[in-house]
C-alpha cells in the first residue's frame, strides 16, 4: 500500500470519527442551549487560560469531547464556529472562538508537538491526544498515527509527555445550579460542590460566605479546593436570591357556603391570615349579603403581604325564600285516637331546616308540640318558638338551626294520640 492510499484510509476513518463526535457533541450541545441559563457556571473573573496545558476552555479539566476535539478540529485548520460547534461546555470558562483560538494557538506552539515531529499534525498529535483523553494506553494509544519523522514512539513515552500536561489543579464542579431562587423564612440547604484530583481523587471542597434565609437579599457563596501538594481550583460561585414569593394563607371562619332566610339577619364570621415572614396579615372584605332580596351573594376575602404577595379567597351566600310544606292531618278512632297523615297512623316525620311547615288538623283534635313524648299528658309542656297557632285548625313553625332536634306532636285533648318529629339540616 503507498503511503498516499494509507493517508488517505487515514482521513476517511478520522473524518467518520469527527463525524461521529459531532453528533453527540450537537446532542450535547442543543440539551445545553435549551437549558436554562441558570444551570451554568460563575467562576471568579480568571487569566488562567494562557497555562498550555491540555485544558483548552479553562474549566479545570481535560476531557475528551470538548477541549480533545478542539485540538484535533484546529489541527484541521478549522476556525470559528466549525471549530466549536457542540464542543463548549456549560462550564467553560473560555467559549469565544478567538480566546479558545487564541489558547490553542498557545498550547501548539509550546506543546502541541506531541510524536517530536517537529509539527502538529490532526492525524497523529491530533488523535493521540484525543485517544489519551479517552483513557486509551499502550497499543491502542498508538496504532496507525505514529509518522514516519516521530521522535517519540513508544507509548510509555507519549503518555508520559501527554500526563504533565495535564491540569494539575483540582477539577471542581458545582452541584445544581449556579443561580438558585429561595424562599424566604424556609430553611436553605445548599447543594454543595465536588471536587476530583489527578493524583489525590475526590478531595474537600472549602465553601465562604452563607445565605440567611430569614432576610430577603442575594447571598454569594464560593467554592474552592486545594490538593495535596498545593494546587489550587478555580473558585466557583452560587448565586443564592432570597425572597418572600409566597402569598399569606387566608382561613374563612365558618362555611364557604351558607344559606340565609330571606328577611333574616345576616352577619358575617370574616376571616383570618397568616404569612411566613410577615406573621398575621390583615384581612380586607369586599362585598355585601342582601337578605330582603333572594339571591346569591359572594364575599371576597384579600389579604396581602409586605412583599405584595396576595391571596384571595370567597364565601358563597344564598339568601333564601322559605321553603313551605302542608300535612293535611285526619283522626280516626280504632280503640283510641289517633293522627293520620299521608295515610300512615302516628308516622314518624322528617323536618328539615329552612323550611316551614302547615299542619291542617280536625278542630276537635288541636295538634301541638312537645319536646316530651305526647306532651301535656306525659309532664312535658308545649313546644313554642316559631310556632304559630293563629290560624284556624292549623298550626305552622318554622323550622330553624335553632330549632329543638327531636319533638313530639300531640292532641291537646286526647292522649297517645300523636308521633314523634326529627329535625334535620
Amino acid at each position: 500500500m503507498t503511503f498516499n492510499n494509507f493517508s488517505k484510509l487515514k482521513l476517511a476513518y478520522l473524518f467518520l470519527v469527527l463525524s461521529s463526535f459531532s453528533l453527540v457533541s450537537l446532542a450535547d450541545s442543543s440539551m445545553q442551549d435549551s437549558a436554562d441559563p441558570s444551570s451554568y457556571y460563575l467562576t471568579e473573573a480568571s487569566t488562567s487560560f494562557s497555562s498550555g496545558d491540555w485544558d483548552i476552555d479553562d474549566n479545570g479539566q481535560a476531557d475528551a469531547l470538548t477541549d480533545g476535539l478542539m485540538f484535533l478540529r484546529y489541527a484541521f485548520g478549522l476556525s470559528g464556529d466549525s471549530l466549536l460547534n457542540g464542543v463548549i461546555s456549560s462550564d467553560s470558562v473560555i467559549s469565544s472562538a478567538a480566546e479558545i483560538e487564541a489558547e490553542l494557538a498557545r498550547v501548539f506552539a509550546s506543546s502541541g508537538d506531541i510524536d517530536g515531529d517537529g509539527t502538529v499534525d490532526a492525524l497523529s498529535d491530533g488523535l493521540l491526544l484525543l485517544r489519551y483523553l479517552f483513557g486509551l494506553t499502550g497499543n491502542t494509544l498508538t496504532t496507525g498515527v505514529i509518522g514516519d519523522g516521530a521522535t517519540v514512539t513508544e507509548s510509555a513515552a507519549l503518555e508520559s509527555y501527554m500526563s504533565a500536561l495535564m491540569p494539575q489543579a483540582p477539577y471542581i464542579k458545582l452541584n445544581g445550579s449556579a443561580f438558585v431562587s429561595h424562599e424566604q423564612a424556609t430553611t436553605y440547604n445548599d447543594a454543595g460542590a465536588t471536587a476530583t484530583d489527578v493524583i489525590d481523587g475526590s478531595i474537600e471542597v472549602i465553601k465562604t460566605g452563607a445565605v440567611d434565609a430569614s432576610v430577603a437579599g442575594t447571598y454569594i457563596l464560593r467554592y474552592l479546593a486545594t490538593d495535596s501538594e498545593g494546587n489550587v481550583s478555580r473558585t466557583l460561585m452560587r448565586s443564592v436570591t432570597v425572597a418572600d414569593t409566597t402569598a399569606p394563607a387566608i382561613t374563612l371562619l365558618g362555611e364557604a357556603v351558607v344559606e340565609v332566610e330571606l328577611d333574616a339577619s345576616y352577619e358575617d364570621a370574616g376571616a383570618t391570615a397568616t404569612d411566613t415572614v410577615d406573621g398575621v396579615v390583615e384581612v380586607v372584605t369586599t362585598g355585601s349579603v342582601d337578605t330582603s332580596a333572594a339571591a346569591t351573594y359572594t364575599l371576597t376575602y384579600t389579604a396581602t403581604d409586605n412583599s405584595g404577595n396576595r391571596a384571595i379567597t370567597t364565601r358563597e351566600v344564598s339568601v333564601k325564600e322559605p321553603r313551605a310544606e302542608i300535612f293535611n292531618v285526619t283522626a280516626t278512632n280504632n280503640g283510641g285516637w289517633a293522627y293520620i297523615i299521608n295515610g300512615v297512623s302516628k308516622p314518624d316525620l322528617t323536618l328539615e331546616v329552612g323550611t316551614t311547615y302547615t299542619f291542617n288538623y280536625p278542630g276537635s283534635h288541636p295538634l301541638r308540640f312537645s319536646t316530651v313524648n305526647d306532651g301535656i299528658f306525659n309532664g312535658g309542656v308545649e313546644y313554642t318558638q316559631d310556632v304559630d297557632t293563629s290560624g284556624t285548625n292549623q298550626i305552622t313553625i318554622r323550622v330553624t338551626s335553632s330549632t329543638a332536634k327531636t319533638l313530639y306532636y300531640y292532641c291537646r285533648i286526647h292522649a297517645r294520640q300523636g308521633g314523634k318529629i326529627t329535625v334535620t339540616q
